[in-house]
């Protein structure tokens, strides 16, 4: 997500962006999104819901969930899925969240932290918004602890960040939620060859 006003980029991307995860989604993500997702309850703010990859864990008789992206395009394509059938979309930034402190009892972000603009000031304000005893629900790839892996996704950043809506491959996003957050559970899971970081966590108070 960025601070950048959608443009033509960011309709181009909302259009290929189910289509091109089709099959990844149904092989893979999903069985990750329905293990991680298990138990949320209460107000759930999912942050860069997009297309609404994450609805069919979040339409629960016990959830109301605020679906925030920044791309009004990724929405639109979500609502067609039926995201205000369990709650309803929000424009806006990670950086930004517009809510007041400990809105929330679940905060979920799944592949989002390594497009941000600025991780410490998302991270900052998912410890902000979410509730004393809430709990953030994490999925993102991150940094190898291989070093000759680690190295390839560094070179690969540049080039790809640029490709993919600002997405880093090289975020050690794991180390920085646990600066915040205390680790309930987490594990670690291979996908396309890219270590990927599954977690539960509290805040620190």
């Amino acid at each position: 997500m960025k601070h950048s006003q959608p443009g033509w980029y960011d309709r181009l991307f909302a259009a290929v962006y189910d289509p091109l995860l089709a099959r990844t989604e149904k092989e893979t993500l999903s069985l990750l999104r329905s293990r991680l997702l298990s138990g949320i309850r209460g107000r759930v703010l999912d942050i860069g819901a997009g297309t609404g990859s994450n609805l069919p864990f979040l339409d629960l008789p016990d959830t109301r969930t605020v679906f925030l992206d920044r791309s009004p395009f990724m929405l639109k394509k979500g609502l067609g899925k039926g995201l205000s059938r369990t709650g309803y979309p929000v424009l806006g930034s990670a950086t930004a969240l517009p809510f007041p402190d400990e809105s929330f009892d679940s905060i979920v972000v799944t592949l989002v932290l390594c497009s941000v603009d600025d991780l410490p000031a998302s991270l900052g304000e998912i410890r902000r918004t979410l509730k004393s005893e809430g709990t953030l629900f994490l999925m993102e790839h991150v940094l190898s602890d291989s070093p000759p892996l680690a190295a390839v996704q560094r070179l690969a950043t540049p080039l790809w960040k640029h490709l993919a809506a600002g997405c880093h491959l090289d975020r050690t996003t794991d180390r920085s939620v646990k600066a915040l957050f205390l680790e309930e559970e987490s594990w670690r899971e291979t996908l396309g060859g890219l270590p990927f970081h599954l977690g539960r966590y509290k805040k620190r108070i």
